[in-house]
């Protein structure tokens, strides 16, 4: 059985990394070609829009997989139909829901270099491009982009962006008192991380009391904040966090009573993609034993690009209703992903 399992390992694997070259090949070219808008502005050339394309490929990759999987399963599958030699381990005693396990395990192994690639590769990579897309874009001129809010306790911040998009160009401080009352506003010139804290030069910072207002108040230490890696995560979208950091997001803005939905749903979301995976592995099962062992490669493509459109179709409707019907992230995440193990178990039991 493990020669089997290894066989049928190559034909999918085989297949799966086919469509992915050929899908990653289409939307680069696509991604290629809404840049060339752009070339020419500041510093940003040919050379880099090729680099920011490429750069962002392996999020695309991860993007496209649970299709890539279902697409490259049922022409893997489908061409060992084709000569007959699915029939032949049935024959050999290799019963429907064997072969499924061994589909599914093959489908983990899948999920499990896709989420390699998502965790560690794709944030890290689609971060860089943008900050590199915006520098060259920028050229000498300030960079244009909104700031970014934070709240710590009772101390909320505006952060302005800066030249080169990495650091933040300036700081405004907000301390809160009782009652929502305002007991200081401060402002620096620039924020930078050093060490495990931020620091902020030309820091002054005006308080205000009862007795009066005390203005130019300057720090001694330029140390006025300790959030971590709170400050950049929140410079960047939640495509450019790791799971890692996205989660130590959305407990930030939980212990702060900001809303996390958006965050929530993208986290989860990431797993049950990843899940899914392996679930669309399964799913050709059924459709190569059922209905297209006589048909070509054409028609399971088409079979396999109908059904990743209609799930990726479906969760993106399920994202954007969330917000207008106040649905649980968990619910929204999870429920496409749900119903194809729901539609996988059906179509396995009609073999049986």
């Amino acid at each position: 059985m493990r020669i089997l399992n290894r066989y049928i390992f190559r034909e999918i694997a085989g297949f799966t990394g086919l469509v992915v070259f050929v899908l990653l090949s289409l939307g680069g070219f696509i991604d290629f070609i809404s840049q060339l808008n752009d070339i020419g502005e500041g510093n940003y050339d040919l050379g880099k829009a090729i680099q920011y394309v490429l750069l962002k490929l392996p999020r695309l990759a991860v993007g496209l997989l649970p299709v890539s999987v279902l697409i490259g399963s049922l022409l893997g599958l489908g061409a060992m139909a084709s000569h007959g030699e699915l029939i032949v381990m049935r024959a050999a005693g290799v019963s429907v829901d064997r072969m499924a396990r061994s589909v599914a395990v093959i489908g983990f192994c899948l999920a499990l270099v896709g989420g390699v690639v998502g965790e560690f590769m794709a944030p890290q990579m689609d971060l860089y491009a943008r900050q590199m897309r915006a520098v060259a874009k920028s050229g000498d001129a300030d960079m244009a982009g909104s700031s970014a809010w934070l709240r710590d306790g009772d101390t909320i911040f505006n952060l302005r962006p800066s030249i080169d998009g990495i650091d933040f160009g300036g700081v405004y401080v907000f301390r809160m008192g009782e009652k929502a009352t305002l007991n200081g506003v401060g402002r620096g010139d620039s924020v930078q991380a050093e060490d495990d804290a931020w620091s902020v030069t030309n820091y002054r910072e005006s308080i205000l009391s009862p007795a009066g207002i005390t203005i130019g108040t300057e720090i001694d230490k330029r140390q006025i904040m300790d959030l971590s890696d709170l400050l950049a995560i929140t410079a960047v979208r939640e495509s450019s966090l790791t799971a890692t950091a996205l989660w130590t997001y959305v407990q930030y803005l939980k212990s702060n009573g900001l809303d996390t939905d958006r965050y929530e749903i993208a986290f989860w979301g990431r797993i049950s993609a990843l899940v899914g995976v392996a679930i669309m592995c399964v799913l050709a099962l059924p459709f190569v034993f059922a209905s297209l062992r006589s048909t070509g490669a054409g028609t399971r493509m088409l079979i396999g690009m109908l059904i990743g459109v209609g799930y990726f179709m479906f969760s993106r409707t399920l994202t954007d209703s969330s917000a207008v019907f106040d649905l649980s992230p968990l619910l929204v995440a999870w429920l496409p992903t749900i119903l194809l193990a729901m539609v996988a178990l059906f179509a396995l039991s009609r073999l049986r």
